[in-house]
């Protein structure tokens, strides 16, 4: 274990934010809640409590195909300076039989024979999360049965810290006391999360599950004297969505005073666009972290925080606090498993391909921070998938690192890897010792500008030979 002061709440909203996309291409709704009396800042392995959390999440949207999938994160009780917090990741999946839930917290256990065939996977995860959660002081366990979805938790013992942001977020934000607020979405579960999230900052929340219950609340408020200065809406929802319930509010001389803020579960292509045409506030992707959104609000409605943003919390390894989303291109299975293992023990988030084809056609749909290339695999290798990224990025001005993975370890293919537009080498067989030293490069370089990198005119096989000297 290696504990460190950490922001437990990015924590948690990392790793969900981290499964948005997966979420979205299966049409599972994906939300995060954290109750308002959970501490922010707190001692322990960030890194270990996101490997659980991966684990768990991964497994709920593998199984549910329809439905939700929440992730809520409780305090459960304090003694002398340690909390003891519960995590629940909940799905609306396949469920498991009652006399199979001891069986799969078992190395090499799966609930049926059908699990391994129809989803894939070892049947190790929940067995190390088991181990995991009691080297935190914790315990794992699920409660579900078939067909009614299911709720995996697990508690961990963290301890406290006297960060003055922990006391400045228990505190309702002044400008908000007393406000109504109208929240606007079909999925209930969503509705509770923005009720007690608005509640904790001293808000009055309304919710309404559509776009006609929605104006007519607006309207009756207005008859009433008491307008919603503000209201936030869903973007995507049966019958009238979001855009059509906020163009309908504009065009509604008695509801102009109301300041609107759309939330939506992915980003649709011309959906930026229709809220700057709609005189839309603003605009967040969900699942949205508390801090954004108090700030997204302070900032429409004219108010300034009463606190400032929380700064990092430092820690003593870096890349256990700085969740990163890898894309491995490996076409070796046992090596990919390898890469997949070492980097979630690290706490980060691996996806895989086979090859470099597939890796351009991830990048183009996903973000991802970061590119383990190998050199050698069929159909596009590595150095092709490379040089077809690089295309890419001199019109998006952006900048993705890739490192390089190459059985061999001869200076021509180290000058080959740079000439093809890689920051960064590795030689197999990879340790975790030189694969660490390559993500702590790559994450002391997030808060540079990428951009700026490689619009230098300098040679790029000499701009990327500079990136390589210590």
């Amino acid at each position: 274990m290696d504990p460190v002061t950490f922001d437990l709440h990015r924590t948690v909203e990392d790793v969900v934010r981290a499964f948005t996309l997966k979420a979205y291409e299966k049409r599972v709704e994906l939300m995060h809640e954290i109750a308002n009396d959970v501490p922010r800042f707190m001692v322990g392995d960030p890194g270990r409590l996101r490997q659980i959390l991966v684990n768990l999440l991964g497994n709920a949207l593998k199984f549910t195909q329809q439905g939700e999938v929440v992730v809520r994160t409780l305090r459960k009780g304090k003694t002398g300076k340690e909390f003891e917090i519960q995590f629940d990741v909940a799905d609306t999946g396949i469920g498991i039989p009652r006399n199979k839930h001891s069986a799969i917290f078992e190395a090499f256990a799966q609930a049926d024979a059908s699990t391994t065939r129809n989803y894939g996977g070892t049947g190790l995860g929940l067995a190390i999360s088991a181990k995991l959660a009691g080297m935190m002081g914790g315990r794992i366990w699920v409660e579900s049965s078939p067909g009614k979805g299911s709720t995996f938790s697990f508690t961990a013992q963290l301890g406290e810290t006297s960060s003055p942001e922990n006391q400045a977020a228990l505190m309702p934000q002044g400008g908000l006391l007393h406000m109504p607020v109208l929240v606007v979405d079909d999925n209930a579960t969503n509705r509770r999360i923005l009720q007690d999230i608005t509640q904790g900052w001293g808000m009055k929340p309304y919710e309404a599950e559509g776009g006609d219950l929605a104006l007519e609340i607006l309207l009756r408020a207005k008859d009433e004297g008491h307008a919603f200065p503000l209201a936030l809406i869903d973007g995507h929802m049966p019958g009238m969505d979001g855009f059509e319930l906020a163009k309908r509010i504009k065009e509604d001389p008695r509801l102009s005073g109301a300041t609107i803020m759309m939330l939506t579960s992915a980003e649709s292509q011309g959906d930026a666009a229709r809220c700057r045409e709609l005189g839309i506030s603003a605009y967040l992707i969900k699942p949205i972290r508390k801090t954004e959104l108090l700030t997204a609000i302070l900032t429409v409605l004219g108010h300034d925080a009463e606190s400032p943003a929380p700064a990092p919390a430092k820690t003593e390894t870096v890349t256990r606090e700085t969740l990163l989303r890898i894309l491995i291109a490996e076409d070796n299975h046992i090596n990919q498993a390898l890469l997949v293992r070492m980097l979630e023990k690290m706490g980060h988030i691996p996806v895989t391909t086979e090859n470099g084809l597939q890796a351009i056609e991830r990048l183009a749909a996903e973000s991802f921070d970061l590119v383990l290339m190998d050199v050698q695999m069929p159909e596009m290798d590595g150095f092709q998938a490379t040089r077809k990224i690089r295309e890419q990025e001199r019109v998006t001005g952006f900048h993705v690192p890739i490192v390089a993975l190459t059985a061999n370890a001869m200076k021509g293919d180290e000058d080959d890897c740079l000439k093809a537009g890689m920051d960064r080498y590795l030689s197999k067989p990879i340790s975790g010792e030189k694969l660490r030293e390559a993500l702590t490069w790559v994450i002391e370089r997030q808060g540079q500008s990428w951009q700026a990198e490689v619009s230098q005119t300098v040679p790029a096989s000499d701009r990327q030979a500079e990136a390589l000297r210590p």
